[in-house]
């Protein structure tokens, strides 16, 4: 005797190997806040209006610029690492990245007035994205300034960002 109950049809593998992928994410940094070594300070960059993308095609997402933000320091950029946009059912997408840059010579004010000699400094970034299920988003980047050769921190900047995404027609 056949089942009553009614069974429904599977997808075509071929169908839906065929379906378009889903088109791009424009992501928009709408508001920004920057701490300078704990204390907060206007934007010493214009982040706001930056723009990063989402390619969601193929195999696993990417985005570009895989720095997320854009500045000078991006062609500078050595020892980048990044985790890929991973994709979350059903709770959005994150993204880590990760690098550093030689800025070169650098002279700091020993607090009594006087400088010392300029040494070689170098910037660790490091940075997190969190895109919702509602394309909203979430950034915090920090940057880290050292001397070359060195772990102290001699200052650190703290930014943190909130926007939004769209699908780019």
């Amino acid at each position: 005797m056949p089942s009553a109950k009614a069974s429904r049809p599977r997808p075509d593998p071929a169908v839906v190997a065929s379906a378009p992928p889903p088109p791009p994410l424009v992501c928009t940094i709408q508001t920004v806040e920057s701490r300078w070594s704990d204390q907060p300070i206007p934007g010493i960059r214009q982040l706001e209006q930056q723009q990063f993308q989402i390619d969601r095609g193929g195999g696993k997402p990417s985005i570009d610029p895989a720095t997320v933000i854009e500045s000078r320091l991006t062609p500078l950029v050595e020892r980048f690492s990044s985790s890929g946009v991973e994709q979350i059912e059903r709770s959005g997408m994150t993204y880590h990245w990760s690098y550093e840059a030689p800025l070169g010579p650098l002279q700091f004010s020993n607090g009594g007035g006087s400088t010392s000699p300029g040494r070689d400094s170098r910037v660790a970034v490091s940075g997190d994205l969190i895109i919702d299920v509602q394309n909203g988003f979430k950034l915090s980047q920090q940057s880290r300034l050292t001397q070359s050769g060195g772990t102290q921190t001699l200052s650190s900047l703290l930014e943190t960002a909130h926007g939004s995404c769209r699908e780019q027609r």
